[in-house]
């Protein structure tokens, strides 16, 4: 079952270009699928009453053209499927004319908020939503990790980073995949794909490197980023396409 709602891009959510920021984005896309569940037991209220959360493990993102400040958008969000462990969901933002600007799909586990371990699906809550069990399930991009990086920054998990699962919110890793390139190359250059896997836990006081590469040939611009800690266990894997403004 979709769901839909309006949103008005403010100035904060973009970036000096004008353009939607990528933490933006991915907030907005938690949002319109939080109010989907909201009335149900699959909200974050409901599942938290349960000691259990949503954890998302994988993002596919295609973006034909970022928002841009007080442009009006609509938010759609359509959760498709599942199999024992996982739920998988949709995601569009399109302009007033219904052009699709992002499409995105994703895929998500139940989470123990105390054994930090996943659980399985929930069945008699997906049947409340309408969401199928699925046979074949959708294929994502492998994400290789690099034998090493150009560049790399430490950072340090803040009170401010944390979600209601207790860990860095999806959003914020996406700030220090963007902190390690340049100011030059982000000024002339826009996202095209982004591809993303959550392998482990970011945690409160961790201080992990978020490392990247920057790769330009026949195939156009990629940047190869990993969020790992100092034994270069990655906690996760991202991939982004770019194309020159």
């Amino acid at each position: 079952m979709k769901y839909s709602e309006k949103h008005i891009v403010n100035y904060y959510e973009c970036d000096e270009n004008k353009n939607l920021k990528l933490p933006a984005m991915i907030d907005l896309m938690m949002s319109v699928s939080e109010h989907q569940l909201d009335s149900g037991n699959g909200s974050t209220s409901a599942l938290t009453k349960r000691g259990l959360g949503w954890v998302v493990t994988q993002y596919h993102i295609e973006v034909a053209r970022l928002p841009r400040p007080n442009e009006e958008i609509t938010l759609t969000t359509e959760p498709f499927g599942y199999n024992r462990f996982l739920e998988y969901r949709n995601y569009a933002f399109t302009d007033q004319n219904g052009n699709d600007l992002i499409t995105a799909k994703s895929e998500w586990v139940l989470f123990d908020l105390q054994t930090r371990k996943l659980v399985s699906t929930d069945k008699k809550m997906m049947a409340e939503i309408g969401v199928p069990l699925l046979k074949k399930l959708p294929r994502f991009p492998r994400l290789r990790v690099q034998d090493e990086y150009q560049n790399e920054r430490q950072y340090r998990v803040r009170y401010d980073d944390l979600d209601t699962n207790h860990h860095m919110t999806n959003g914020h890793y996406f700030n220090w995949f963007i902190d390690t390139l340049d100011r030059d190359f982000l000024k002339n250059h826009i996202v095209k794909t982004i591809d993303i896997k959550f392998n482990l836990e970011v945690r409160y006081g961790e201080t992990p490197y978020s490392r990247v590469s920057v790769i330009n040939d026949e195939n156009g611009v990629k940047s190869y980023h990993t969020i790992a800690d100092e034994d270069k266990n990655d906690k996760a894997v991202c991939e982004l396409t770019w194309r020159k403004l």
